[in-house]
């Protein structure tokens, strides 16, 4: 009768392995496939998501330098999908840009956008802005505001 040996259970294991690892080698492509992302309305522009806000500009009127104030957008989703505010960005130093809910604003749904704008030293008339960036259609708008800083007057000559 002949006997039959049988692999050590190590030797075994290693081939498993090896063969397991062989199966992950495959070429790989220099493209990117970008099947798996869906964007809301592609399809069907109906379905995105659309911003719809109270207003866009706001006139300050006349400031005190150094003046502070607060200013509140509400934008409301107009469309079919949920859509998200990914970034809200000034356009100067004097403009900083509220913490804002970062969570989907489903259709039919509002928000507020608040910025904080600070006015100069000296007297101008000035014209700021802040960019919204959304999953909208279209994916940004500028939110402008206009004010009138009266700061103190620099033309008399300063005394010794």
């Amino acid at each position: 009768m002949t006997q039959r040996r049988s692999l050590s259970p190590w030797i075994w294991l290693t081939g498993v392995c090896i063969l397991g690892s062989v199966g992950c080698l495959a070429p790989q492509s220099d493209e990117i496939d970008a099947s798996f992302i869906h964007l809301p309305g592609e399809s069907d522009p109906a379905e995105a998501p659309r911003m719809a806000w109270s207003a866009t500009h706001m006139d300050l009127g006349l400031l005190a330098a150094g003046e502070q104030r607060h200013l509140t957008y509400t934008v409301t989703n107009d469309g079919g999908a949920p859509m998200v505010i990914a970034q809200v960005l000034p356009s100067c130093g004097c403009t900083v840009a509220e913490a804002w809910d970062e969570g989907p604003i489903a259709p039919g749904e509002s928000r507020d956008i608040v910025l904080h704008f600070k006015a100069g030293e000296t007297t101008s008339t000035l014209s700021e802005s802040a960019t919204v960036v959304t999953n909208a259609i279209p994916a940004s708008i500028e939110l402008t505001f206009t004010a009138d800083v009266l700061g103190p007057d620099r033309t008399e000559t300063p005394q010794p």
